[in-house]
């Protein structure tokens, strides 16, 4: 995957986000028409793929931004830290796990000269989910990219407390009634979680329209 230019960015989130949206748009229109046991097996396969494509659009679409940013010839100086961060990664890793002062010196004395070079960040198989894109998973991923979380911080309850819940137990063979899920609840969790994805969507691509990766 490569993507260069403002364009290609803006490609690969409309192709990203216009099939999520439409079998998300599918979901919602097959459980307002299905009927009682058709009704609850709707809502059963509602939130599950809902959660599915909330832990999909943020998983790629960070990755996006990470390989658009790879590619615009940046030098860490240029660049917000969490690039360096992630350029260095193996390096920190090490750093902890070691007592020696001489890889100590060796890592802090790459953080104080690497500045002036370009930027080599890597995209691929950085960001990760575990199956379990909650709050603090979330947070971790927008930390990573280096972008504000803090408007979606009223959503956390619903991702952590309801949806991710809700499909925990629906993947667990939990019946609908132990599970307090009809259509209007799923409509509620439904328009927040899509909410917030829409408003990733729009921050994203703001970040790159607007430099927001450089310092």
């Amino acid at each position: 995957m490569k993507i260069r230019t403002e364009d290609e960015f803006q490609d690969a989130v409309d192709s990203e986000t216009a099939w999520r949206k439409k079998e998300l748009s599918a979901i919602s229109s097959n459980i307002a028409t299905s009927k009682k046991t058709a009704k609850s097996t709707a809502l059963r396969a509602g939130v599950a793929l809902l959660y599915a494509h909330w832990e999909g659009l943020i998983k790629n679409l960070a990755t996006f931004y990470l390989c658009y940013v790879s590619f615009q010839n940046c030098t860490y100086d240029e660049l917000k830290p969490n690039f360096m961060a992630l350029a260095i990664n193996k390096e920190i890793k090490l750093f902890t796990e070691s007592n020696k002062a001489s890889l100590h010196n060796q890592v802090i004395n790459k953080i104080r000269t690497e500045g002036s070079n370009k930027a080599r960040i890597p995209y691929v198989d950085v960001i990760k989910t575990g199956s379990n894109l909650n709050s603090s998973v979330f947070t971790e991923i927008m930390e990573t990219i280096g972008l504000d979380y803090s408007e979606y911080e009223p959503g956390f309850v619903m991702i952590d407390d309801v949806l991710l819940k809700m499909r925990n137990e629906i993947a667990h063979g939990e019946r609908i009634e132990g599970i307090d899920l009809d259509e209007d609840r799923f409509r509620e969790i439904y328009d927040v979680i899509t909410g917030l994805m829409d408003k990733y969507i729009t921050q994203i691509t703001n970040a790159v329209y607007l430099k927001k990766y450089k310092r």
